[in-house]
């Protein structure tokens, strides 16, 4: 019998989404942080069921705290643009 390549053989590319920070715009990013902290606090609890609501508020709390103080310490420190002052 002579070998015939079946039509799954072969290089197949699939493409890859790529997705990264700075990909994804502002809600995004605020619900994928969100998202993940919650699992965070989920795994912290032994992985205990039955308090998804809960997780996701905290989750929720805690990552818009941390968004509004690295919004402040940029305004209060706002880094400069352009060229690097040249030290004589």
């Amino acid at each position: 019998m002579a070998n015939i390549p079946s039509s799954n053989s072969g290089k197949r590319e699939i493409p890859v989404k790529v997705v990264s920070e700075f990909t994804l715009g502002a809600n995004e990013l605020r619900h994928r942080r969100i998202a993940e902290k919650a699992f965070e606090l989920f795994e912290c609890r032994g992985c205990c069921h039955g308090r998804d609501l809960d997780d996701w508020l905290e989750a929720e709390q805690i990552v818009l705290s941390q968004l509004a103080a690295s919004k402040s310490d940029n305004l209060q420190n706002p880094r400069t643009k352009g060229p690097r002052a040249i030290k004589r």
